[in-house]
């Protein structure tokens, strides 16, 4: 549900595509995110605090928390039943478990967690809509345009079709780029959520298949919890 991404126009299989034109309007620019906010849930969107959701990673089975209002994200990744990491970000600040052992996380990654409540659908909530400055967006072959925003120095992206969907993201955090491919849009509680997501971040790719969404569950104390064992 984002991460660090490029500030290439992209088309809808996230290769660069050939911009036909460049529209600096920045009133247009937000006209078409407000668009596609309300194609993908409009107040029920604005009005997300919390998530949980599940998801597998090539093979590995991932559990993410997202606390909006305490700025918090946490992501677990397990094995045969066993958690066998975690990244958790609160505030600016981060650490990561992993092997029983707990450690400072790099600030590089601490900013591209961050980055999460600006991408993709985070990203095309109202508040988060507001508090970005809207540039400019591109007009691309495809029938597709490219929205960029920027926000505390970073770059954010949103490349959204014809029918006013959001297709594809990016943004560029600490210097560290990539960009995501969406599809597979399924209702949860009102929200039209992409489940499937191909990450492409410098040569790697991950392929994400989403198997769960929760909107505004309850977390206590214990969900951001350092697991035992450290």
């Amino acid at each position: 549900m984002g991460s660090a991404k490029t500030t290439n126009a992209m088309n809808e299989t996230g290769k660069t595509s050939t911009i036909t034109t460049d529209i600096s309007h920045h009133t247009d620019a937000k006209a078409l995110l407000l668009k596609a906010n309300s194609i993908h849930g409009d107040s029920k969107l604005d009005m997300i605090k919390t998530m949980r959701y599940s998801a597998t990673i090539m093979g590995v089975k991932a559990i993410s928390y997202v606390d909006i209002p305490d700025n918090r994200i946490r992501i677990e990744l397990w094995e045969n039943g066993k958690m066998v990491s975690v990244e958790q970000e609160e505030n600016g600040d981060g650490w990561q478990w992993l092997n029983g052992r707990k450690a400072p996380m790099p600030a590089a990654r601490i900013a591209e967690m961050k980055s999460t409540f600006y991408s993709g659908l985070l990203g095309l909530r109202k508040p988060a809509i507001n508090q970005m400055q809207v540039l400019n967006m591109q007009k691309l072959k495809n029938n597709t345009y490219s929205v960029l925003c920027k926000l505390d120095g970073n770059d954010y992206i949103f490349a959204i079709n014809d029918k006013n969907q959001l297709v594809a993201e990016a943004n560029k955090t600490f210097g560290r780029t990539s960009i995501s491919v969406l599809s597979d849009l399924r209702p949860v509680q009102g929200i039209m959520i992409p489940f499937h997501e191909v990450v492409t971040s410098g040569i790697k790719k991950l392929v994400i298949q989403y198997d769960s969404f929760e909107i505004n569950p309850a977390f206590n104390a214990d969900t951001w919890g350092v697991p035992a064992g450290m």
